[in-house]
């Protein structure tokens, strides 16, 4: 499984690191997806794993900008991360809200409302996936399972070399990673 890119020799440097589980269920099928956040004070770096634990995207993080990188097609593309999601699940939040809602359960449910999303919250007693989210419309039905965040020693690298990518619009960078 890959992980993350971090400096361990940072001394007195810490982040954030937790496992969520997505599953997305629309009239074309079932798509499972793992995501890996990792997040400090300075920025969060997410990867999204395939079913066969395949980097699907990588995503850098500063505030609500971001940097979506297919690494096996050698294309990015840089915007609000509330364009990625909203093109990805339909869902129209930023990623400060979405990273309120997953990590805190914490969101402006009439925006959500607005959206045509239900929302459901269900704490689990096990340890293994103390909570999970399901978010649905006529479209997509989603569920987030978000497993325990853990604190690591070390610095997070949010910078990525792209200099043999190249630059695609979004509707390209899915267009091309559903090929």
């Amino acid at each position: 499984m890959p992980e993350i890119s971090i400096d361990p020799a940072v001394e007195g440097e810490t982040y954030n690191a937790v496992t969520i589980r997505a599953k997305a269920v629309t009239d074309r099928g079932t798509e499972k997806t793992k995501i890996l956040l990792y997040f400090s004070n300075k920025g969060d770096r997410l990867i999204f794993l395939g079913p066969m634990n395949q980097v699907i995207f990588e995503i850098l993080v500063h505030g609500n900008y971001s940097k979506i990188i297919v690494p096996k097609r050698k294309q990015y593309w840089s915007g609000e991360f509330r364009e990625f999601l909203y093109e990805l699940w339909g869902i129209d939040l930023t990623y400060n809200e979405i990273k309120a809602l997953l990590l805190e359960q914490r969101i402006n449910s009439q925006k959500l409302k607005k959206n045509g999303f239900d929302l459901q919250i269900i704490e689990s007693e096990k340890k293994k996936y103390p909570v999970r989210i399901n978010l649905a419309n006529d479209d997509i039905k989603l569920e987030f399972r978000i497993y325990e965040v853990k604190k690591r020693s070390g610095k997070i690298v949010l910078t990525k070399e792209l200099e043999r990518y190249a630059t695609v619009t979004l509707r390209k960078l899915f267009r091309s990673n559903s090929e």
